[in-house]
């Protein structure tokens, strides 16, 4: 940019402040907070700029910007600093109770509560409130598919319920994988078959589902449960319903889409070798059925060595690649698909410790996609922990359960305090962007925050027997305990579970989940 012989820039750059502004909203933000430091006139009119404080104000909260909302640029700017500040300050102006259907199988996902109805053969809906983003609480049910619901899952933003119903006994017991609408339980108008098959074969009634759906693909591993377990990884394009994807192999125990084409499965093989979260391209397959070991993966990211023996693993991560709220809900921003955590939650028994340990490692999609990058030009390329675990994850000794997995969303995990009878708790975010606002604010005479910065590396090996090296692991975040409403029976609550603005607490003594919205 030219300037005067004084070094006048504002005399030089003599455009008009809207001209100014047309150009700022071409940058990216980073470079557009860099013109905010250069001088007094380009200061002026960003900070002056709805469109431009809006933008800002995304970036920070990791926010997309909806697109079915009729609130103006100032409406929206309003609503993401109060959706913000409610989330610094841990303050849900709306709670309810809700009662716990008889059904067995629910589901948390897109602001949705779902449950399967007494009869398991109808499900009971609630839309989730959000006050600040203008979403109302909505109730509905679907009173009867015409079968028994074994287990389902469903994606709001494709207005899609996948129901499983199984039937038959062994050995020619089956899967059907029902394609419905979430809003009236009808066929979906976009498949082309009202439900596809999977064989189970040799699998006993213990048999445990992992469903998940990412734009036109559902993946569904089926993992026996029973003295010989076995695993497989069944995937299809449930619009035209054709099988992409059959693996079979006792060591595959969970996964997780990364994009529409990459899978994140979770490998334990032997005592001799550490666990393993594998990445592999789901196109990449030219026929249906493999074994795993005939799988060329594009890389492997190793857990540290171990001296125990491995449980159980469960991978997590929501929403979806992809994902974004449905039309009918008229959001003016939601979470950010650039980048999210994967939650692998491991539950293993310790050599010479009768007590089993319950670790959760903490993984953003940056960390998992800067390793496929690097392993572009090879095939079954093995990264040790040291090249990736210390300094692109964060493991904590925490026992999730089992049962409501639902404990991330976006870049937040929830951990219930049960030390606390229920009424507390934990709160971790990975948004290093809102942790350095934080530490920006704390410089200023703003109220003190609730969250407490994650500014050290984490070590594990003090409280943990599992690891046979040692674990140090670091993310930025920031960390935070919120006190949720007190249950209304006896019965403490037993899980908590969090969505994008909501907090879901649950007690399956007392037949209640309970939340706590924005």
């Amino acid at each position: 940019m030219d300037v005067d012989q004084h070094g006048n820039v504002e005399a030089a750059f003599s455009l008009p402040n809207e001209l100014i502004a047309i150009v700022f909203d071409e940058l990216d933000v980073v470079s557009l907070l860099g013109c905010k430091q250069v001088c007094q006139l380009f200061r002026s009119v960003i900070t002056t700029n709805v469109q431009l404080l809006y933008k800002i104000e995304l970036f920070f909260g990791r926010f997309e910007n909806g697109r079915h909302c009729n609130l103006d640029t100032a409406g929206r700017l309003r609503a993401c600093r109060q959706y913000q500040q409610a989330w610094n300050n841990l303050s849900f102006p709306e709670f309810k109770f809700i009662d716990m259907q008889g059904g067995l199988a629910w589901e948390l996902s897109g602001g949705v509560l779902c449950q399967a109805m007494q009869s398991r053969s109808g499900l009971a809906c609630v839309q989730l409130p959000c006050k600040f983003k203008n979403i109302p609480e909505r109730e509905w049910t679907i009173n009867d598919f015409g079968f028994e619901i074994r287990d389902f899952t469903i994606d709001t933003s494709q207005d899609l319920i996948v129901v499983l119903e199984v039937v038959g006994v062994i050995p020619n017991r089956i899967c059907n994988v029902h394609l419905r609408t979430l809003m009236t339980g009808e066929h979906h108008p976009m498949t082309v078959v009202p439900f596809m098959t999977h064989l189970l074969s040799d699998m006993h009634e213990e048999v445990r589902f992992l469903i998940q759906v990412c734009g036109p693909r559902i993946a569904i591993l089926c993992q026996d449960r029973g003295d010989d377990p076995n695993s497989r990884l069944v995937v299809w394009d449930w619009k035209s319903g054709q099988q992409k994807l059959y693996l079979r192999d006792a060591d595959l125990r969970s996964f997780s889409f990364v994009t529409e084409d990459l899978l994140l499965v979770g490998i334990v093989e032997s005592d001799e070798t550490p666990p393993r979260l594998d990445i592999f391209s789901i196109d990449s397959f030219d026929k249906e059925i493999e074994e795993y070991k005939d799988v060329n993966y594009i890389c492997g990211l190793e857990y540290p060595k171990m001296k125990a023996d491995v449980l159980d693993m469960l991978i997590r991560s929501e929403p979806s690649p992809g994902w974004s709220p449905s039309q009918t809900v008229q959001t003016p921003f939601f979470f950010a698909r650039s980048d999210r955590i994967f939650t692998i939650t491991m539950r293993v028994s310790p050599e010479n410790n009768s007590t089993e340990e319950c670790t959760v490692l903490i993984v953003p999609l940056s960390t998992i996609m800067a390793q496929v990058e690097l392993s572009r030009n090879t095939q079954k390329r093995i990264v040790p922990w040291v090249r990736w675990g210390p300094n692109g994850s964060y493991m904590l000794l925490r026992s999730p359960s089992e049962i409501w997995v639902c404990y991330v969303y976006g870049m937040k995990f929830i951990q219930l305090l049960p030390w606390k009878k229920g009424n507390s708790a934990r709160v971790y975010d990975f948004n290093k962007y809102a942790a350095r606002r934080d530490v920006r604010n704390e410089q200023t005479t703003e109220p003190k925050l609730l969250w407490r910065r994650l500014g050290m590396p984490q070590s594990l090996n003090s409280r943990c027997s599992a690891f046979d090296e040692e674990v140090n692991t670091y993310l930025p975040g920031r960390v935070a305990t919120v006190e949720v409403m007190p249950s209304d029976t006896s019965h403490d609550w037993e899980a908590a579970m969090i969505g994008e603005d909501n907090i879901v607490l649950v007690s399956p003594h007392a037949r209640k989940y309970g939340y706590i919205a924005m």
